[in-house]
Formats: C-alpha cells, structure tokens, sequence
C-alpha cells in the first residue's frame, strides 16, 4: 500500500477509477472510461476533517481490545463501513463477527443505527443537525483459542492489525480519509511499527496523522519482550528486525541467524535494485502459542515463527516465510496487478494475476532463502523436490488448472482444511507458481546463452517508481516485460502452463538440468516435517499421519484411498501390534520384501473396522538430481549474488 504521499486529490465530485495504461502509478489519477467495474467502486477523493481513531489493547488477559472513534460528520445520512476486503488475504476476511459493543452518540446523545440488511459491514444511520462530530465505541473480542480464529493477543504479546479495530465512512477513497491514531499499551510494553510515533508517554503511543490506507497497512506488533535488531541501520532506507517473544529466550539471536536475515535484504537488494519504501520493519513474533502469521505491507510485514526461530532451531522450518514477505515490497505492494487494486476496503478485490503477484513471489522466496543462508542449498533442492513430486503425482491437476486456484481465497475465506486437498487443489498458485516461474527463469537463460535471468527482468520491471506510489499493472505488461529482456513468446508460454488440465508433470525442473527420482530415504523437507513425530507416506501409501495415529491427509486415488481411508481416521494397530510411525514404516519395508498386504485396525468416529492395503513398493521419498548432457542451470540460480 501507499505511504499516503500523492493523495491524487480531484476536485468536486470526481470519480476515481484504475489507470488503464501500464504502470502508471495511482498517484495524480485521470479519468478513464468507466467499465462495470470501476462504476461499482465510486468514491470521492478525500473525506473533510480528520478521525480520531484510540485503542485501548492493554486488557490481555481476557483479550478484548477496546475502540473509541470520534468522526467529523454533516447532518444526512452516513453509512459506516467496517473493512472486509483486506489487502494480502485475497479474500473478505474481515473479522466483524468479533465486534461487539457498537454505540453512536452525537452531542452526548445514542443515536440509532442499522445494519445494512444486503452488506454486513455497512451500518446506516442519521446524522442529525447539529451534531458535527460522532463519538463511536466498540469492542473487538480478540480470539482466545484458535477454534475462534486468529490468535494474535496473549499475556505478553500483542499483533494490532487496525482493520479489526475501526469503522470509516462510506464513499471515499481511502488515501483521502486521515486518521490520527493512538494505542494504549501495558505498561512497559514496547513496539514495533512502521508508523511514525508522535509521542511515547508509559503505555500510551500517539501517531501522526496517516491516511486509511497507510493506517491499514502499518500493522503494530508489541509486547512484553521486545527487541529490535539492525539489517541495514546505516542506509537511507533503513531495515530492522522488531521481534517480540513469549519469553526473553525468545529473542536470544545466533549470529549466523541475523547473518542470514542481512543477506536476505543484500539478496533482494541484487534482485530488485532500488527499495521502494523509505524504511522497512520485519515485524516478527516468536511464539508457540501465538497464530502463525505472514502478511506483507508496504513498509512492514507481519511475520510469525516458532520460539526457538533466532536461535536457529529446527533451521529450516518455514525459512522461506520473511523472504516472502520481503519480496511483496516489490511484487504486490509497490507493483501490483491491476484487478487487486480497490480504492476502499469494501469493495470486492479480483485475484486473476496472483500467480504473478503470489506465485513469482513465492518463486523469489525460495531462491532468496537458498541465496542468503536461510536455506541451505540442500534443503532448497529438497523443497524443490518435494514440489515437483506434489505436483508430478497431484490428480487434481486433471480438471482443475493452476488459474483457476487464484480465486480460493473467495471460495474459501476461512480457510478451513480439505478433506481431499490433492483433488480439491487450494493454494497452489503459490507453490505450483513456483515450477512454473522456476521454468521461466531456466527458458531465460537458455535462449539467451546464459546472458539473461529472471534478475534481469525482476530488476527492469520493477523500476522507476517514487517511493510510496502503487503502479498497477498486468498480464499484458509481464509479457511485454518478458518479451523486452528475452523475446520467447512468453504470453504462449505461461498461458499454456497456466490453463492446463491435463495432469501433465511440470517442467520447469528439468528445464533447470535436474530431474526427480524416489528412494527409500527421507528428504530433508520430510525429516524436518516428521521432527515432531508426524509420519510422511503421501508418495507411498498416499498418507500423511500425526503422532497420535490420526489421518492428516489421504491422497485422491491412492492405496490408502482405495482401501477406503480418509482423512481424520485413526490408526489404532499395524499387522496387529499398536501403532507407532515406526511400525508403519516396517510394515512397508516388510511388505515390499515379503508381498504381503498392510493390514491396519482404525477408528473412526465410535466404529472400529479392519483395513487391508495390497501396496508392495515399500518407502518412497522425493530427490533430485542432475540430467545428464543438460547445463545446470538450478544451481546457479540458487547461489548467492552478494
């Protein structure tokens, strides 16, 4: 999101719409004609006066999070809006069934609202004369269990995310609405934000005026364990690390770890060229009871990791997640397709390009990782080989392409889990995004000799921009940004890999000079996963098994689906003994050797029932490894630039 600079004021009742022309930034807008579209998102450009917006966050004991709005107002009518459509969820997820409490006063006195009976989020009511300022209080429950959503507040921390904590007024684009905001904190808590802090006072912060959409995208991360850590203190775009922990172990950091994290911004610094914020804050939490997080902003991201993350523990567990949402500075925020951008949050966001604006990102993420350090080369060819064996055996892959999978996020807002999610296909415009850019990339440098990569079109295409301006762009300018570094007819290209239904193995890999083969040891992406226990069977049996012996997936068509399993079953016994991860493995090992069947007893619901599986293959784990006569071109991507 913007930084709020450039607001593109428009005087009298102008209506703001998206730049038809290729990266041209929102900043300074023209008139374009209207399509259906653009004429359902009518707004003015700047809304008068200026909301007081305070948060009361200190009760974190029962997480309730207290709003207090005062709104310059004019007599009529007003439609309050509470945010739906959030930047980086791709989705309606605004929360407002975790807002409770709403009272309106004008002068003192309550006045009477409703709730707009076609919109949710849209509350109706009359401002009557004389009154030129409402006062609003709310409260937002912050989940205290997970099974209620997000659980971003705990005894000693805290992630404010100012969209669950605020109503705007209806019919403005939010660059044009300004906000003073203020949060009360426990005492002796600190913070860490990409907002300016006016004033520090005990636990009270003051923050100069920022428009909506800046607010909205300057998350707060807090608590009681705080500590900042220097990326890049001495540039003139700064970079820092704001961690917050459970416990002061938490932010105990090994020096190879943040060696890593400065690499990351030298890495995407020899990728992207010049930083288009003015200064960056990872915003990151290291907890085992907070949610997990990753969400990108323009000048932050909100960043969630396990406890032991700084100390380099488990070391390559979700590595990829910071360089993720560091590369969103560029790819989604700064630069961002053209259908995702809306000037307010209650109009409806299109996803048609988050293979570009998600799948390139997730692309960069892995290499990024594997150039800094916080992959090892080993494990990033292990990931990659995990992903190719995903896709290689994904069914799903036959009636559902990789397009399509952009608008899960609207089909499935909540996010909940899928019972067949190799046949349903969610997600995968991230990691599948991954082979196909991985592809792009290797067709680069094989049709120019090794004289252009990808770099070189990230680099050229992401330029020119003043910071705090969002260009907008689409398909049309990634081909035509493609076809200026490389001539490849790229627009056949992605189209083909990006609309087909035919199942067929993704070749970005072997573009790359490396194939996948399997074999009866673990790869380091499933003996990390397995750390805690859990039991990794998909490219075998078709099985993923907690600790405990519940199903946590079952492949589409595979042995165990044809015996009948599915997800959430129990395994109680293997060939008549109790189950461990162990045993099940030494059934498959056995039964390869002897030809016998599994045989398992499992549970499901309050029925026990007896299965057999006729698999006779034994173990099997993703690897990679090198075509022979082919360059390798996988392992030049993946080295260090810096």
């Amino acid at each position: 999101m913007t930084s709020g600079k450039g607001q593109g004021v428009m005087q009298g009742r102008k209506w703001l719409v998206a730049m038809v022309l290729g990266f041209a930034p929102l900043a300074g807008l023209q008139a374009q004609p209207l399509d259906a579209r653009a004429a359902a998102m009518q707004v003015q450009a700047s809304y008068p006066g200026v909301i007081e917006l305070e948060v009361d966050a200190s009760d974190i004991q029962r997480r309730i999070q207290r709003v207090h709005q005062r709104i310059p107002v004019s007599a009529g009518a007003l439609t309050l809006w509470y945010p739906q459509w959030i930047p980086g969820n791709h989705a309606p997820t605004g929360p407002i069934n975790q807002m409770a409490g709403l009272v309106i006063r004008g002068n003192g006195q309550p006045l009477q609202w409703t709730r707009d009976s076609g919109d949710m989020y849209a509350f109706k009511l009359q401002v009557p004369e004389g009154v030129s300022v409402l006062d609003i209080e709310f409260q937002y429950l912050s989940p205290t269990a997970s099974d209620q959503g997000r659980v971003a507040m705990t005894p000693n921390m805290l992630d404010l995310q100012w969209h669950r904590v605020l109503l705007y007024p209806a019919g403005y684009d939010a660059r044009g609405i300004q906000v003073k905001p203020s949060l009360h904190l426990p005492e002796g808590w600190q913070s860490g934000t990409a907002l300016d802090v006016a004033q520090r006072s005990g636990g009270n912060e003051q923050y100069e005026p920022v428009s909506l959409m800046t607010l909205i995208d300057s998350p707060v991360f807090a608590g009681q364990y705080f500590k900042r850590f220097a990326l890049d203190e001495a540039s003139r775009q700064p970079v820092w690390l704001d961690v917050v922990g459970e416990n002061p172990q938490g932010l105990q950091a090994d020096a190879k770890v943040l060696d890593a994290h400065r690499a990351l911004v030298r890495e995407a610094d020899a990728v992207f060229g010049a930083r288009p914020y003015t200064r960056y804050n990872f915003l990151l939490a290291v907890s085992d009871v907070f949610s997990g997080i990753g969400l990108e902003h323009a000048q932050s991201s909100e960043n969630g990791m396990h406890d032991g993350y700084l100390r380099g523990e488990r070391p390559f567990l979700d590595n990829d997640l910071l360089p993720h949402e560091y590369t969103h500075a560029w790819v989604g925020k700064a630069w961002r397709p053209r259908p995702t951008w809306v000037p307010h949050y209650n109009a409806p966001m299109h996803n048609d390009e988050l293979w570009m604006y998600e799948g390139q990102t997730q692309y960069w993420a892995v290499v990024l990782a594997a150039r800094s350090g916080l992959w090892k080369p080993d494990y990033a060819m292990a990931m990659l080989a995990q992903l190719q064996a995903n896709y290689a055996t994904q069914p799903g892959r036959q009636w559902r392409d990789l397009h399509d999978t952009v608008h899960q996020g609207i089909l499935d807002f909540n996010s909940k889990p899928q019972a067949w999610a190799d046949w349903q296909r969610a997600f995968e415009f991230y990691n599948e995004s991954t082979l196909l850019w991985l592809g792009v990339d290797a067709r680069l440098r094989s049709l120019s000799k090794g004289k252009v990569t990808l770099d070189d079109f990230a680099k050229r295409f992401h330029q020119g921009g003043k910071q705090g301006e969002i260009r907008l762009y689409d398909r049309a300018d990634v081909m035509q940004g493609l076809e200026a570094v490389q001539p490849g007819n790229w627009d056949a290209f992605i189209g083909s890999r990006l609309d087909a239904r035919d199942g067929k193995t993704p070749d970005g890999l072997a573009a790359a000079g490396w194939e996948l083969y399997f074999d009866d040891q673990p790869n380091l992406v499933i003996a990390d996963g397995e750390a805690d226990g859990a039991t990794d069977l998909q490219y075998s049996l078709g099985l993923k098994i907690g600790s405990d012996g519940v199903l946590q997936a079952v492949g589409w068509d595979s042995p165990a689906f044809k015996a009948g399993l599915a997800k959430d079953v129990t395994i109680v016994a293997v060939n008549g003994l109790a189950y461990s991860g162990g045993r099940i493995k030494q059934a498959l090992m056995d039964g390869k050797q002897n030809g016998t069947p599994i045989e398992l007893i499992v549970r499901q619901a309050d029925s026990f029932r007896t299965v057999r599986i006729d698999y006779r293959e034994g173990l099997r784990y993703p690897h990679l490894r090198r075509i022979a006569g082919t360059a390798d071109l996988l392992t030049r991507i993946l080295a260090a630039k810096r």
